[in-house]
């Protein structure tokens, strides 16, 4: 928790999450759990509101994974941009890809 009790950025979604902050088992670091506090519509969570980017538990993702990338390694880590390499239809096939996994972190 940070200051005033407030979570930090980016894990300060209002009101909206209930936070758990706990040792780890075997003294292996801290364990963050985060979730809704009241479920979404049923809609929101479908595979087209996946795709379209608009699933709620999309941004609760990216907030956690930030939130992990700030604890780590002191700031939110993200890719070049624009890139350092020459694009090649392998890359390209991997973007796409990417783009479609919708920001869930995993393709």
């Amino acid at each position: 928790m940070g200051p005033e009790g407030k979570l930090p950025p980016p894990l300060d979604l209002a009101e909206r999450i209930d936070v758990q902050i706990r040792p780890a088992p075997g003294d292996r670091g801290t364990e963050l759990a985060a979730r809704f506090k009241e479920p979404g519509p049923a809609a929101s969570a479908s595979v087209p509101a996946r795709l379209a980017g608009q699933d709620p538990r999309q941004e609760l993702r990216r907030a956690l994974r930030d939130a992990k990338s700030l604890l780590e390694a002191g700031e939110v880590l993200r890719p070049d941009a624009p890139t350092t390499t020459r694009s090649t239809p392998g890359g390209r096939l991997v973007e796409v890809v990417t783009r479609r996994s919708g920001g869930e972190g995993v393709l």
